[in-house]
């Protein structure tokens, strides 16, 4: 799992302390990957919240922009397992 941020590497790591973050967070102010994965919001210049699953051969498995995704976690799991494939 990695959490991609428009914010500047100081204010990620101090984020990532503050949550207790086990996984790491990709800083981005320039919003370069946010875009390639397309979560940029429309019309503002922000990235929009949801997430995107990525197998391993890299192939997109799932992008989903949701606002609530912390209350669809069971949604993300499965896209997870999915795009892991058979261990």
């Amino acid at each position: 799992m990695l959490v991609i941020s428009i914010d500047h590497p100081e204010d990620a790591r101090r984020l990532a302390v503050d949550l207790s973050l086990t996984f790491p967070i990709l800083s981005d102010p320039q919003m370069n990957v946010i875009r390639q994965y397309g979560m940029k919001g429309a019309g503002m210049e922000m990235a929009d919240m949801g997430y995107v699953v990525i197998d391993r051969q890299g192939r997109i498995r799932e992008r989903q922009i949701d606002r609530q995704f912390g209350e669809h976690v069971g949604t993300i799991v499965r896209a997870l397992r999915q795009a892991k494939g058979p261990a």
